[in-house]
Order: structure tokens, then C-alpha cells, then sequence
């Protein structure tokens, strides 16, 4: 709400990337930024690439009223329009209930990748610290004392074949040089089977000792 009050004082958009929110695994879902917005200062963007496949290249942008028009001349301009055919088989996939169907199937998947590297982690590291851990499909591991920084760990990791991520290599920067970039690490694990994700812990575990 302060972000939002913010951006409404000094005339500013707020762009809300909200590409992964169709996975919530405990609780209920959170509210969007858009959802609470009574300015029109957000400019909401969404994807099925992570819901239906990549491969579809359709996402979606919600914008207030004023900028519709230009928004849709941006992107006439950046790469002449999406396949008509994909929107309107989406567009059927989505009214006749099956996509529904179909996230509730992969939140279940999901999940249970979710539990699966929860359990490895606690396996071998004991207590871990996590969080983002409630949704999406990502988790953020921010490593004991015991452990060297970020970046080795990812290196260590990588020498053996497991890619996980300390901030700067998960495309973010953390200006301030917290524990966020210094001690933490993005580990995603949706697009593996619970065998490599057991796997590749493991094999974590073993270097790091």
C-alpha cells in the first residue's frame, strides 16, 4: 500500500511481473499489487509459459486505460502481432474450463517437487533456512554460517554438475550487498523429477564436505 501511495503522489507506474502466482501450495493465494490498486498506477504483466509451456510465447499485459492504446502500438512495433491461431485455441482452453483442470494437475506436481527438495535439503543439511517456499517454483536456501558465501557454493555445485544460483546469477542485483546476495541461493526445482532433485542435493551435500 505504501508503494502504491507512493507511485500515486509523484504520478509513477508500478510494473507487477506476476508470472508465477498460478502455483500457491499453503495459504491462500496472495493479492496481486493490481488488485489493491484504485489509481490506475499498475501495469500488471502475466505469462502461460510457466502454466501451459514456453513454447506458446503468449503473455499478457493489463494496463490502465490511458495507455492501452499506445501499449498496443508498442507492440504492433516489436514484432507485428502474436499467431491469432494460438490465441484462439488458448482463448477456448480457458473458457471451457480445461485450463483450470489443467493448473490444478500441475500444482500438484508441483507441490510435491516443492516437498521433495524441502526434504532432501533438511536431509542433509539439517534446519535449513528457506523461504519463497509457499509458492511458485523456486525456493530461496539462505546458507548457515558454516557454509562459505553464495558464489562458492554455486561454484562447488556447479563442478559437479547441479546448477543452483547465488543472486547475481539468478538475474538480480542487490545493491546494498546484504545477506540476500551474500549468503543466499535460488534453487528451482519444477522442471526436474523428484529423483534428480534428491540427486542433485545429494551431490551438493557431498562436495560441500
Amino acid at each position: 500500500m505504501e508503494l502504491l501511495n507512493w507511485a500515486t503522489r509523484v504520478g509513477a507506474y508500478v510494473v507487477e511481473d506476476d508470472y508465477d502466482s498460478d502455483f500457491r501450495f499453503d495459504g491462500p493465494p496472495l493479492t496481486a499489487v493490481a488488485g489493491l490498486d484504485s489509481s490506475a498506477a499498475v501495469i500488471y504483466l502475466g505469462t502461460f509459459s510457466k502454466s501451459i509451456g514456453a513454447g506458446l510465447r503468449v503473455g499478457y499485459l493489463v494496463v490502465p486505460v490511458e495507455l492501452a492504446e499506445t501499449a498496443i502500438t508498442v507492440k504492433a512495433i516489436l514484432n507485428a502481432g502474436q499467431s491469432w491461431l494460438d490465441q484462439a485455441v488458448l482463448a477456448e482452453f480457458l473458457s471451457s474450463g480445461a485450463f483450470a483442470r489443467h493448473l490444478k494437475q500441475v500444482r500438484m506436481v508441483y507441490r510435491s517437487r516443492r516437498d521433495c527438495i524441502l526434504s532432501a535439503l533438511r536431509e542433509h543439511f539439517g534446519d535449513v533456512n528457506v523461504s519463497g517456499h509457499n509458492g511458485g517454483m523456486h525456493i530461496m536456501w539462505h546458507l548457515p554460517a558454516r557454509l562459505p558465501h553464495a558464489t562458492v557454493v554455486e561454484a562447488t555445485a556447479l563442478n559437479h554438475g547441479v546448477g543452483i544460483y547465488a543472486l547475481r546469477s539468478a538475474v538480480a542485483y542487490d545493491f546494498g550487498k546484504t545477506p540476500y546476495s551474500e549468503r543466499s541461493l535460488v534453487l528451482g526445482y519444477a522442471a526436474l523429477q523428484e529423483k534428480q532433485i534428491r540427486e542433485g542435493i545429494s551431490r551438493i551435500a557431498a562436495a560441500l564436505k
